[in-house]
């Protein structure tokens, strides 16, 4: 049976090491910026005893729905006078201020051994693979199974799929999706149809157990399953995420 006392912690964990990851590219980048500009005016005899600040802030997480541009400001300061120079520049790259690298109280466990320097660097493609492969291990301790073709994840999956269509959160929400995402019209037949509406079911169910959204499938499961409904704030959360995924906007 599906376990409703699993915690799903993949999606936070992948949002914290992008945001670290972020943080790391930022600081060297502004340090190389730093070294680049003071090296300039430490050979100009009016700017030789400057001090170069770079701050740097983050944008959005590309995860998130969150789309504000990162900003550097880099100042130029003189402590025997007043700020005499500030720049502003716009970046698309997310990048972060360096009162950001102190850690940070609420970090999860599984990454509070990162705390200190690490002599690896990990890099986006490692985030990937870590984060694909919790993805892959959550999944299956919520399912109770021990590999994707274990009979407990079979079983488990039809378990689901059925209480799913008998409660009338995503009974609601697959009607809507499928107005979203079927055209009738391609179908000649009621049969037709039918099958149609059958195979965009099984499509949505798919994508609701995939690495975009299972994170946000298990909450509403947990509530299904052990209260009998879903809150309307996670049913909506869902299928914001599920409109996302299948690139469709909600007024159409």
């Amino acid at each position: 049976m599906y376990n409703t006392d699993f915690i799903v912690r993949y999606h936070d964990i992948e949002n914290e090491l992008i945001r670290r990851l972020e943080i790391r590219l930022a600081t060297e980048a502004a340090a190389e910026i730093t070294a680049a500009i003071e090296s300039v005016f430490r050979n100009t005899g009016e700017y030789s005893n400057e001090n170069i600040v770079i701050n740097v802030e983050v944008g959005g997480n590309s995860n998130d729905d969150n789309d504000n541009e990162g900003r550097q400001r880099i100042e130029i300061v003189n402590s025997n006078r007043t700020k005499n120079a500030t720049a502003t520049a716009t970046s698309d790259n997310a990048t972060a201020s360096s009162d950001l690298i102190k850690d940070d109280a609420n970090d999860k466990d599984a990454l509070e051994d990162e705390d200190e320097e690490e002599d690896y660097k990990y890099n986006r493609k490692d985030v990937t693979y870590i984060c694909e492969k919790l993805y892959r291990d959550e999944l299956l301790s919520a399912f109770g199974a021990e590999s994707i073709d274990d009979p407990a994840m079979d079983t488990g999956i039809k378990t689901i799929f059925e209480a799913l269509i008998n409660n009338e959160e995503f009974k609601q929400f697959l009607s809507e999706m499928n107005a979203l995402l079927l055209d009738p019209s391609t179908a000649k037949t009621e049969t037709e149809l039918a099958n149609l509406k059958r195979n965009t079911d099984y499509l949505i169910f798919i994508t609701l157990f995939s690495q975009q959204s299972f994170y946000l499938t298990h909450k509403c499961l947990c509530q299904m399953l052990t209260l009998g409904h879903v809150e309307a704030d996670m049913m909506e959360q869902l299928k914001q995420r599920s409109l996302k995924i299948f690139q469709i906007s909600n007024s159409n």
